[in-house]
């Protein structure tokens, strides 16, 4: 199985925190917080790193220390790295269905344009 790599886990926490998340970021963390005791009980070093990024949420260096205890718990427990990576794709699953969308139109454009980020039926200009 292949390991998650703390540069994943860098950016998947800081999409979490950096507020484009909403609720879904509040959710996210709250489900890891409780995979992560789940998994490694109270003495592993996620579990501290669980709880200092609760007292700091956002911050860099708490957002690394934890990706990085993550791995290394991890790296010795093939189950509880199948389940981090099950949260893992979760996680990425609801921050895409739940992040910002960016549309931009360019050149010269002649008739209606359509700028959304989810469209269910019809459109009629």
């Amino acid at each position: 199985m292949d390991l998650i790599s703390v540069s994943a886990l860098v950016s998947l926490l800081s999409k979490i925190f950096n507020g484009t998340t909403e609720k879904a970021g509040e959710q996210l963390w709250q489900s890891l917080a409780s995979v992560v005791r789940r998994l490694f009980g109270r003495n592993a070093t996620s579990v501290e790193a669980v709880k200092r990024l609760g007292e700091r949420p956002g911050d860099p260096d708490a957002i690394r220390a934890l990706a990085q205890a993550l791995v290394d718990d991890t790296s010795r427990d093939p189950q509880a790295a199948a389940q981090l990576r099950h949260w893992v794709v979760a996680a990425e699953q609801t921050i895409a269905a739940n992040g910002d969308v960016t549309n931009s139109v360019s050149g010269e454009v002649s008739g209606n344009v359509l700028q959304a980020r989810d469209v269910h039926g019809d459109i009629t200009f």
